[in-house]
């Protein structure tokens, strides 16, 4: 008997180092549509890569927007329940020693809604990535609810140009939701007209100062 305890302690313990996976999940401040950030560290050996994302919510909620790292892409059209992606790009997935961030948003009656994540290496769900629980349980990032230095983005939604306001030396940065930056404003107030070949949707605006960071959603009406 002891030795079969033993061996399921040992065994226990093996499986767990082979997938070490650290999942992060914050709710950005702001909204409607309300976003999460989910991110991914990969800690585990032998280095299988992390190749797929599945997020769902319960309905009527709905997810109205996805990203991932650069080179993964969605699977299925949004608005959904769900949301599926890929690391579709050569070397795109996430191995052992790397860290990969996803956005998820969702719009509608999700008060109430709950939601189920889990993440696959080669259509096997890796153990112990397993994630579930109410929406509204996940807390705001706390990350960005300093009060040091405000964020002010005006129009918002907007369809031209947006002014983005923020203390004169915090550096301005603008990404999509796959993480790739679309712009980098001068510091200060400025002003950002999204080059032409950008697409309507939702970004994130980043201001950074003395190592502080806050970052809000704006939405693009092209």
């Amino acid at each position: 008997m002891k030795r079969a305890i033993l061996s399921f302690l040992v065994l226990f313990l093996f499986v767990g180092s082979l997938f070490a996976i650290q999942i992060n999940i914050r709710r950005l401040p702001g909204g409607p549509p309300v976003c999460y950030e989910i991110e991914v560290i990969h800690d585990g050996e032998p280095p299988d890569p992390i190749t797929d994302f599945h997020f769902d919510v319960s309905m009527p909620c709905q997810i109205v927007e996805a990203g991932g790292p650069e080179g993964w892409e969605l699977r299925y059209a949004l608005p959904n329940s769900f949301v599926e992606m890929d690391a579709a790009g050569e070397g795109s997935e996430i191995p052992a020693g790397e860290t990969g961030t996803f956005i998820v948003c969702v719009d509608g009656e999700c008060e109430d809604a709950t939601y189920r994540l889990y993440l696959t290496s080669g259509g096997a769900v890796i153990p112990g990535t397993e994630r579930s629980g109410p929406l509204g349980g996940l807390s705001v990032d706390s990350r960005e609810s300093t009060e040091y230095f405000s964020l002010n983005i005006s129009p918002n939604p907007f369809n031209s140009a947006c002014w983005i306001i923020a203390p004169a030396d915090a550096t301005i940065e603008i990404f999509d939701l796959q993480g790739r930056m679309v712009a980098r404003l001068p510091e200060g107030k400025s002003m950002w007209q999204p080059d032409g070949r950008l697409g309507g949707g939702i970004y994130l605006v980043r201001a950074t100062k003395e190592g502080c960071t806050k970052i809000k959603r704006v939405i693009y009406l092209k």
